[in-house]
């Protein structure tokens, strides 16, 4: 339903077992911010954000691998309608994961991570929106307030997943906890076991 561009640069290298990644990513939204729809009533005419991700990962041994991700983003609110210039939120997200390969034969691995999903930090939409009347002028006041967009929650996600080959097709099972999920603070914890299963014919 909105317009969405990408621009994206990325920088790698490898020093011995251990590999880097540093990206910066561009995203340009017409009518969303990110990804958040509001009502028309605002008036918001789309948002720029500016990504920037940092990856690492370490050979710790032939059969065991480290990875960490970071990524954090600064977003800016295009002004219109209601919503007033200066706009802007901070966004983070991370991952940390520990792989072995060659846990119960040859092919399969298991892995566990912990991770944060994408999060606003702090931040808010700020609104031109009347704050006052003057019934000596018969006219409101104007005033700048602040919609903040930081949740009270955070998501925090735990996985330990398992994936290879099973009665000649490919397998994984994962069991997985959720904090908060969707950085909704007042939601209970989501728990969960999964198993996946196919093949070719």
């Amino acid at each position: 339903r909105s317009g969405l561009g990408n621009f994206g640069l990325a920088l790698d290298r490898r020093f011995g077992n251990l590999s880097t990644s540093v990206a910066l990513d561009w995203m340009r939204e017409d009518a969303t911010m990110l990804g958040a729809e509001f009502h028309n009533a605002f008036g918001l005419s789309g948002a720029d954000t500016l990504f920037l991700d940092a990856q690492a990962g370490w050979q710790l041994a032939p059969q065991r691998r480290f990875g960490a991700a970071l990524r954090n983003g600064g977003t800016r609110a295009r002004s219109g309608g209601a919503a007033a210039g200066g706009s802007r939120l901070s966004s983070r997200a991370w991952s940390v994961d520990l792989a072995r390969s060659g846990v119960f034969a040859s092919g399969d691995s298991l892995a566990f991570r912990v991770s944060q999903p994408l999060r606003v930090e702090s931040g808010g939409l700020k609104l031109d929106l009347p704050v006052d009347y003057s019934y000596v002028t018969l006219s409101p006041t104007y005033g700048i307030e602040t919609l903040s967009l930081a949740p009270q929650g955070r998501e925090l996600d735990a996985e330990l997943a398992w994936n290879g080959r099973l009665f000649m097709g490919d397998a994984g099972a994962s069991l997985f906890l959720r904090k908060d999920p969707g950085h909704y603070a007042s939601l209970p914890l989501d728990e969960g076991f999964a198993l996946r299963w196919s093949t070719g014919f």
